[in-house]
């Protein structure tokens, strides 16, 4: 297959009712630095299939100025980790050790019982993705107007509503095991990664109804969000869109 045009576009939003951010994401060597912030944070742009490029959500958990640092963490790391790799194909599940390794560090220093992020990662190399997934950040499939999540859950039921049974920033003698597949792709296919933000306010049914591979990405993630939070947007909210082009 020749090199194909990746094209991207990630919105992150913090919500109507939270006061902080704890999502954050890489995006083709994008992050969101500035955590302090309450303003959407968006980008874009494309990239080559060969680029090797990386795309990633992280939604933070342990409470206000903890699930920030932690998402930050990944996001940070991963971007230093694929700018230092452009050539590596397979590296998603190493990446997830360090990230793991680097916020549970974190964790200690801080003297906290608790802090880490969910992740849901996708890797372009050539022909090829990889996907990576710790929590309930999903990624999904869209080919020829059929969608499908290829990611995996890692939850369980608790009293009014759910506890996170992976996540990077595992306390010492806990295994990750992150989801980790392989697959590939067709010009005009388009893959959707998104925190929890976007999926416990829509179903899979309504964010298929809203992605019409068609329009402009950075219109379809922003009427994405927007429909999450008019469903009330009680959390923070992430999505990334990709689409492969000639």
């Amino acid at each position: 297959m020749r090199n194909r045009r990746v094209e991207y576009a990630c919105l992150s939003s913090v919500g109507r009712l939270r006061r902080n951010n704890e999502d954050n994401f890489c995006c083709a060597g994008h992050i969101r630095d500035d955590v302090s912030g309450t303003e959407d944070v968006a980008v874009s742009g494309t990239v080559i299939s060969d680029d090797n490029a990386l795309f990633a959500v992280f939604d933070g958990m342990g409470g206000e100025a903890c699930g920030e640092v932690a998402s930050l963490i990944a996001a940070q790391e991963s971007e230093r980790f694929t700018r230092d790799r452009a050539r590596y194909e397979e590296y998603l599940y190493e990446l997830a050790e360090l990230l793991n390794k680097r916020v549970r560090e974190e964790t200690e220093a801080r003297s906290l019982v608790i802090m880490g992020t969910t992740a849901a990662m996708l890797q372009v190399s050539g022909d090829d993705i990889y996907i990576l997934n710790a929590g309930d950040s999903r990624i999904y499939k869209l080919s020829r107007h059929e969608m499908r999540r290829i990611s995996e859950e890692h939850i369980t039921p608790v009293s009014g509503g759910k506890a996170i049974t992976k996540f990077l920033g595992m306390p010492e003698g806990y295994s990750l095991r992150p989801y980790i597949a392989m697959g590939n792709y067709k010009v005009g296919d388009m893959f959707l990664l998104c925190s929890d933000g976007v999926t416990d306010m829509l179903t899979d049914r309504e964010i298929a109804e809203i992605i019409d591979d068609k329009r402009e990405l950075s219109v379809l993630v922003r009427e994405l969000v927007d429909a999450a939070l008019e469903r009330g947007g009680v959390d923070n909210t992430t999505a990334i869109l990709l689409r492969f082009t000639k």
